[in-house]
């Protein structure tokens, strides 16, 4: 016989978590049940890169919630279990049992995306997307580890292990490091810094294979470089996990297609986080985002409209990291732009590179810059698709007002 339940949630990442949080708050008395393939109950992951793995937040510290919250009588959390298949309003899971539902969210984020090269199974070669994971790496105690891939989780990993004394090596496939960020000449600067605080890089390059008996002892990479080394961190990114709603029949293309209501093509399952693939009003084009901020929004507003609240995506998604002393913040989108502007000094530690794209600003990377006088503004003025033709010099002056170029 099947059970039953008022709200299913797939996936305890962020966008899962943040979505059960709003379902309890707008119905208390409905019945919520919360799946996940995860062992551990729901956890923050930004830190599992930065804080938790240089060792400065405890294991307890990183999850959202204790244990005892978990255990109120309208709410169920299954750990390591599986949706296998969605039929109509009928989710079948991994032993055979069912749960029909009122309204599910599809919150199964991504995975890891492998590259499949000889030795990537040996031991010592990590991943990092659970908190698992992140004990895996921190466990290790070679001081000489290779990192492949150059984008934010390498980066910060990197930075983080080298606070810890260890003294890593970057591999990265593209001719310089954040290419999917940052232009040439601010990954040029990015690169000396941390090249400055003994972070190691071949780019240009990725690897062939992995060395080493049953654990790694090193790489060889495609221009025939040999690096030795005690462990790796494999961080190429994601591929989201389509996988369920392929099974159920539900549309899939680069993630899982959701309407500006987060509805997927089953109109009783809806979709959020790094898997869901939407229309960003603010960029006038469909996309999929792997940012904390959109995974909390969507998820809450997923919850929302699984309700019966109505209400459509309209947010601008932003990304932040920190690493060493360096506090970063991008929004928009950071390629694909006609030109640009710096505000600030590179070599001061201190600047704001501003995307432009016919006469808009088409995104921004700032680097320790104030939130208030300037972030914000260039917030409003990419989400409200403000012109400003005309105002480069505007745009570089830091003694300029951006909130003057809203009005």
């Amino acid at each position: 016989m099947s059970q039953r339940t008022d709200y299913l949630i797939i996936g305890s990442g962020v966008a899962g978590y943040h979505a059960l949080l709003e379902l309890l708050s707008l119905e208390p008395n409905s019945t919520v049940t919360m799946i996940s393939s995860d062992p551990n109950y729901p956890y923050d992951r930004p830190p599992l890169s930065k804080e938790y793995m240089r060792g400065e937040r405890r294991r307890e510290e990183v999850f959202f919630k204790p244990q005892d919250f978990y255990s109120k009588s309208n709410l169920k959390v299954l750990l390591k279990r599986r949706v296998q298949r969605i039929r109509g309003r009928e989710a079948i899971l991994d032993d055979g049992s069912s749960l029909t539902f009122r309204k599910a969210l599809m919150a199964t984020g991504g995975s890891p995306r492998k590259l499949n090269l000889p030795g990537e199974g040996k031991e010592g070669v990590h991943y990092l997307r659970t908190l698992d994971d992140a004990d895996s790496i921190k466990a290790e105690k070679g001081r000489n580890p290779i990192i492949v891939g150059a984008g934010f989780i390498g980066m910060e990993v990197a930075a983080s292990l080298t606070s810890r004394g260890l003294k890593p090596t970057v591999i990265e496939v593209k001719p310089y490091i954040w290419s999917t960020f940052v232009d040439e000449n601010a990954a040029k600067f990015l690169q000396s810094y941390f090249e400055s605080r003994g972070v190691k890089f071949v780019v240009g390059e990725s690897v062939r294979e992995f060395l080493g008996d049953g654990r790694v002892r090193g790489a060889i990479t495609t221009g025939g470089k040999r690096i030795e080394a005690d462990f790796a961190l494999i961080a190429v990114g994601i591929t989201p996990n389509v996988e369920l709603a392929k099974e159920s029949g539900i549309q899939v293309e680069n993630g899982v297609i959701a309407d500006q209501q987060l509805r997927t093509s089953n109109p009783d399952v809806y979709a959020a986080g790094d898997v869901a693939n939407i229309y960003d009003p603010s960029l006038g084009k469909r996309r999929r985002i792997e940012h904390w901020n959109n995974a909390e929004y969507t998820g809450r507003l997923a919850a929302r409209n699984m309700v019966g609240k109505g209400e459509v995506y309209d947010f601008l998604s932003t990304v932040w990291s920190d690493i060493f002393d360096l506090h970063v913040e991008s929004a928009g989108e950071t390629v694909g732009y006609d030109d640009h502007v710096v505000r600030g000094r590179m070599e001061g530690k201190s600047f704001n590179l501003i995307y432009l794209k016919g006469g808009l600003i088409h995104g921004y990377l700032a680097v320790n810059r104030d939130y208030g006088r300037e972030l914000k503004p260039l917030n409003q003025l990419i989400k409200g698709r403000v012109s400003v033709e005309g105002k480069r010099r505007e745009l570089e002056d830091e003694g300029s007002d951006l909130k003057a170029l809203l009005r």
